[in-house]
């Protein structure tokens, strides 16, 4: 299976499991790895309504943007539910990294896998 792949998407979101921490959006780093159906098609007859259009990414930010959570595991979730929205993608891998309220500590981030069920 082919993937599409979106990386270094950067998404503001209010995030943290302190007050202080969701006061303000923070910078959210997003890489994304789409499995899908009808690529090698969509190459050979170059059509866009074949594949998945990058602008996925798009429908991210705005699934997030807006709200608050209290876990970057949360948002990963529902990035991933964005994701499998689009019948072509049979499988999503992607990570999400925050800068951490923790000195020395550069990221701290979570990667997950889901699949279509």
């Amino acid at each position: 299976m082919d993937e599409l792949f979106l990386e270094g998407l950067d998404l503001a979101c209010r995030v943290g499991c302190t007050p202080q921490e969701r006061a303000t959006p923070q910078l959210l780093r997003v890489d994304v790895r789409l499995a899908c159906r009808g690529i090698a098609q969509a190459g050979r007859d170059d059509d866009l309504a074949q594949t998945v259009d990058y602008r996925i990414g798009t429908q991210m930010i705005a699934a997030v943007q807006e709200r608050e959570f209290l876990l970057i595991e949360r948002v990963a979730e529902v990035l991933a539910q964005v994701a499998l929205a689009d019948a072509r993608v049979e499988r999503v891998e992607l990570s999400v990294k925050k800068r951490p309220p923790v000195p020395s500590l550069q990221w701290a981030g979570v990667r997950i896998v889901r699949t279509r069920a």
